[in-house]
């Protein structure tokens, strides 16, 4: 009689596993061959030494080339003249590649540019070097000086940036492609990410509505001063209705002065 099991162990990286057939049986289990399988597509195949009952064999198993998040190991031996085999699937622990997207976005105007600024953060969990940032092409979007692109440098994993990129916005342009570029486990990876720059025309018209309300802030300002600055009567009038008062009564007056002399 012959039992077997089998168990997986990957590494850290998810670049290989250590695979072991215990065997539970009372005869040797022979001719122990072991691959590794995804999707019914063999990716790694490899042997293990005959297995005494009540003992364990371990082989290691190349993963470097699945994508997959399982895998599934198999092994098949003889056993008392016949021949067995024992499955297990097991679900890689891989850990995520880097992945750098741009965070807390804000467009400012400045001039008659826009600056895009914010931050590069790498959401993976490796490193990304040679962190590039750029304006991309669009229709009504031409990228200026001083930063028509950033070199960010390297982020480390779960880790920021921050970058800045100026551009000229035709009229009624909403949204600027933005070109991110880095190098992952030596790879190059280029993304593109719309950032929303609506709010720069807003910003820009609120920063001139903030001037003229100011403006009209003052006058009015000056206009209550002297209101409230009277006393008496007169007191609590505006400016232009006083000065009319004051113009009556000085005519009242040279006229009380002729009929005296008269």
């Amino acid at each position: 009689m012959t039992t077997a099991d089998l168990s997986a162990t990957t590494a850290a990286d998810g670049e290989s596993a250590r695979v072991t057939l215990t065997n539970y049986g009372n005869v040797n289990a022979t001719a122990v061959s072991l691959s590794a399988a995804v999707d019914d597509e063999v990716v790694d195949r490899t042997y293990v030494p005959d297995v005494a009952p009540e003992s364990n064999g371990t082989a290691t198993v190349d993963l470097s080339g699945v994508r997959s998040d399982a895998v599934t190991f198999t092994a098949t031996y003889t056993a008392a003249d016949a021949e067995h085999s024992v499955s297990r699937t097991v679900e890689l622990d891989r850990p995520v590649d880097g992945e750098v997207r741009l965070t807390g976005v804000e467009t400012v105007p400045e001039g008659a540019a826009t600056r895009i600024q914010g931050d590069a953060a790498n959401l993976g969990g490796t490193d990304a070097e040679s962190v590039l940032v750029r304006v991309g092409a669009a229709e009504g979007v031409t990228p200026v000086a001083p930063a028509r692109e950033y070199f960010v440098g390297g982020i480390e994993a779960s880790e920021f940036a921050t970058f800045e990129l100026t551009a000229t916005l035709a009229s009624g342009v909403e949204s600027v492609p933005v070109e991110i570029s880095y190098l992952v486990d030596g790879e190059r990876v280029t993304t593109t990410q719309t950032v929303d720059v609506s709010a720069a025309g807003s910003l820009g018209g609120a920063g001139a509505n903030a001037d003229g309300s100011g403006g009209s802030g003052a006058a009015g300002g000056d206009g209550a001063g002297g209101g409230s600055g009277g006393s008496g009567l007169l007191g609590g009038l505006g400016g232009v209705a006083l000065g009319a008062i004051v113009g009556l009564v000085v005519v009242a007056g040279l006229g009380l002065v002729r009929r005296i002399r008269g």
